[in-house]
């Protein structure tokens, strides 16, 4: 860091005009680069008395995506993970060897296995695959120093549509240069090769060079190779590590595949007795069948938080087994709680359990032991505490975490996971709730937070709900089987308008009659309704059929249930006017919203805001001059791709930039909103959690203290901001003035705003973030590294003085 610099008091000659932009960013996109210029004094205006527009609060909206136990597992307070055993083996895929062809057959995301030898360094890796089936294309590891930190080459990536290297390192996973566009055809193979040579990457799909790239950030310089597959079956052969001359040959041939165990994740088998996943279920397709001969043996699940409190569940069993089974509550081999349930019968029925914890552990398990010989099949093990239990079902630490940041509307439930979503499949009773179609994100969700809990964490945090439906556009897309899509696609259009009655229609209407017998009487009255997510793999004119199709019958069924709706249409993804041009030429008149979506290299955090506000300028043009001016913009999908302070300073540069745009731009979701420390990739959550607790990232830090300081006239800030950014609003009441203020360069800053007009600010204050490294972060273990504090603000008269440090993110509040 560097230190303060000599204060800089000299005005400008002139000031600039009042902008509505109001922001200078100069510099190199990179951290090391973006360096101040050498006049480190900021002196601006603020026009108190003239606000430009008004900021919509929506603009500090979140998004819940089921990504990463987000909600099952996360925010929903069932305890118990894969309690109707359908997830089997899911980190390892299907993977079998036939005709000196190594397969992956399961539509699964984020499979991969690695080998080799760990020592190799510079070499040349070739091999063929074919995509079989699926939303991708081919995952080829190299330079793996184990199943944690490598590289990958992702040919056919973001919903076939790009080929590009992802680099991972101690489970974080970004990309790594620019990449190109591309797609994988089924059925075709290609020949694949990888050269590596000190931190120099190149690939080649079939002769066309495709990536040229240099790691110049702690690059792997060695490691293992492997194969992997993300929501696609694929075949791969003639694998190949020669050394750069070619004349010594690593590996060829056929690697040893990935063991199997017990195959139930999570749970793990003992004792001596038998142990399998049988087809006979009550919920879904699977169950567990244990035997045993008296000799104690039985399941068992880790990582559980249990405090002195009660616990209450059920098991599903059936079979023979005289003594039944005991249910316990462990901490290590102390049992904290415990009961007997059964015997069972011939038929499925269900055996509820109450257990008093006597004990509190971070590291409890939940033991399932088969008492006497005999032989049974569970299903459906679920449990929630009390804790949970009297909050709705939601887990409390998680809710008070997303209550923390008071989202003004959420929305979801995807994301790439509405694009499979089928809502049906998750209201009702929780044992008859069928399984989410596809696995991704590293789970198989179980649908026990449906459309009813959603409106319940809604209700619970004051949110307005906002709803992405399955067009159907994407329906092979994500890994979803066939069997579990609608029967055609003009289905989706009828199934769609039944959520929105299940949603907004009263009890005398089918399927508001289906909401009252699941206990919701009155309607939800879901205004806000996207039609699904990310198309682009689609194509823009399939995309557009689509919302010609559904817009106007989704407009005439809310005008049919009296509840006004909104249509929020998908745009591009970051600079893709292209897309945007296309669908507002053809659709404006049917939208109220283009929603589009930009995720940043964090190391841009600086430079990148301004760049994107750019974007949101030009799209903000082109709708004046459609055929609806009245569309307005909404980001529901923004964020850089850390949880270090990079991310902190970009999200306060860009709810600066939303605010000034505030005339058109009036909706935003960041993503992600929860996700497990577990997770193996998108590490840049706002709430980060395991079974413990958790912590905030720097952009929940940022985005709460700018949302806690909100007003809504955004106010003309004249002046050279020098590579900062700042703006100034007022609240209705105008006795209030709050400016909000990032400092993305390497140069302390002083800062002096003179206030034109009327308003003598009284009192000030100020809510600084400094951690003073681009790296702090927060952790499980110090979840407050990252924090504001106090900072020092002087008034004299109506002029504010305050310094920002380098790389700071600040609040002042005038009264």
């Amino acid at each position: 860091m560097n230190t303060r610099p000599n204060s800089l008091r000299t005005h400008s000659s002139s000031l600039r005009a009042a902008l509505v932009a109001g922001l200078l960013v100069t510099g190199s996109a990179t951290a090391t680069a973006f360096a101040a210029s050498a006049e480190s004094g900021v002196h601006l205006t603020v026009d108190t008395a003239h606000p430009t527009h008004v900021v919509n609060p929506h603009v500090y909206g979140h998004f819940l995506e089921h990504i990463y136990h987000s909600a099952n597992g996360g925010l929903w307070g069932e305890m118990v993970w894969n309690r109707s055993f359908e997830l089997s083996q899911t980190g390892i895929g299907d993977w079998s060897i036939e005709d000196g062809q190594v397969i992956q057959s399961a539509l699964i995301t984020d499979v991969n296995f690695v080998f080799g030898d760990s020592s190799w360094k510079d070499y040349e890796l070739t091999l063929q695959a074919r995509k079989d089936g699926g939303a991708e294309g081919f995952l080829v590891l190299f330079r793996a120093a184990d199943a944690d930190s490598f590289y990958w080459l992702n040919l056919g990536g973001w919903n076939n549509t790009r080929h590009a290297i992802e680099k991972e390192t101690d489970g974080r996973r970004r990309g790594l240069g620019r990449g190109s566009n591309g797609r994988i055809e089924t059925g075709r193979w290609y020949d694949l090769r990888i050269r590596c040579e000190g931190n120099r990457i190149q690939c080649w799909l079939g002769d066309d060079e495709i990536i040229d790239v240099r790691d110049e950030d702690s690059p792997h310089l060695n490691g293992m190779i492997g194969l992997g597959t993300w929501g696609t079956k694929a075949r791969y052969r003639n694998l190949k590590v020669t050394s750069l001359d070619g004349a010594t040959e690593l590996f060829s041939g056929l690697p040893e595949l990935p063991a199997r165990g017990f195959e139930a994740d999570f749970w793990t088998h003992f004792g001596p007795g038998g142990a399998a996943r049988v087809g006979d279920a009550v919920n879904n397709q699977y169950s567990v069948q244990l035997t045993g001969d008296g000799t104690p043996t039985g399941i068992v699940q880790g990582d559980f938080r249990f405090i002195p409190q009660r616990y209450e569940g059920s098991v599903w069993m059936k079979g023979s087994l005289p003594a039944g089974i005991k249910l316990e509550l462990l901490d290590g081999e102390t049992v904290l709680g415990s009961e007997v349930l059964g015997p069972p019968t011939g038929e499925w029925a269900e055996y509820p359990f109450r257990i008093d914890a006597r004990g509190d552990t971070k590291d409890g398990s939940l033991r399932l032991t088969l008492l006497g010989p005999g032989s049974v099949k569970l299903d459906h093990v679920n449990m929630m505490g009390q804790d949970a239990l009297g909050n709705d079902g939601l887990r409390p630490d998680l809710l008070e975490a997303v209550r923390g940041l008071r989202p003004p509307i959420i929305r979801w439930p995807g994301g790439c996971f509405a694009s499979v979503y089928l809502w049906k499949d998750a209201v009702g009773p929780q044992v008859e709730r069928r399984i989410y179609p596809a696995y991704m994100w590293e789970d198989q969700d179980i649908n026990s937070f449906g459309t009813d809990e959603y409106m319940r964490l809604c209700h619970k945090t004051g949110a307005e709900p906002l709803l992405v439906i399955n067009t159907g556009v994407l329906n092979s897309g994500c890994g979803a089987p066939a069997q579990f899509r609608l029967p055609s696609d003009a289905d989706y259009l009828p199934y769609a308008l039944e959520w929105m009655e299940y949603c907004n229609g009263d009890a005398s209407t089918p399927m508001g009659a289906l909401r009252a017998a699941n206990g919701h009487p009155e309607p939800y009255g879901v205004v806000y309704w996207e039609l699904d997510n990310e198309t682009w793999a689609a194509g823009v004119e399939a995309y557009i059929a689509k919302v010609k199709q559904f817009a106007p019958a989704m407009r005439a069924k809310a005008a049919e249930l009296r509840t006004p709706i909104k249509i929020l249409a998908c745009g591009g993804n970051g600079y893709d006017m292209r897309w945007n041009r296309s669908l507002i030429d053809a659709c404006a008149p049917l939208m109220d919203y283009i929603s589009i979506h930009h995720y940043e290299d964090p190391d841009n955090f600086g430079s990148a805001p301004g760049r994107y506000e750019g974007l949101l300028i030009q799209l903000a043009g082109y709708i004046a001059r459609s055929e609806n001016p009245a569309m307005d913009i909404y980001n529901s999908e923004w964020n850089a791709q850390s949880t270090d302070w990079r991310t902190g300073l970009y999200a306060g540069g860009l709810l600066n930039a939303y605010e000034r745009q505030g005339k058109k731009f009036t909706l935003g979701g960041p993503a992600l909103f929860l996700r497990h420390t577990t997770a193996g990739a998108w590490d840049n959550a706002f709430i980060n959690f395991d079974h413990t607790g958790w912590f905030p990232a720097p952009n929940y830090v940022v985005m709460k203290l700018w949302w806690d300081n909100f007003a809504p006239q955004f106010l003309p800030v004249a002046g050279d901001q020098q590579g900062c950014s700042l703006v100034a609003t007022r609240t209705e009441s105008g006795d209030v003035i709050v400016l909000k203020a990032v400092n993305p360069t390497n140069q302390e800053r002083s800062v002096e705003v003179d206030l034109s007009g009327d308003f003598v600010p009284r009192t000030a204050s100020m809510q600084i973030v400094a951690p003073g490294s681009l790296r702090a972060r927060n952790t499980l273990a110090d979840p407050v590294a990252v924090r504001p504090e106090t900072g020092v603000v002087h008034l004299t008269g109506s002029q504010v003085r305050f310094e920002l440090p380098s790389y700071s993110a600040a609040v002042v509040r005038l009264n």
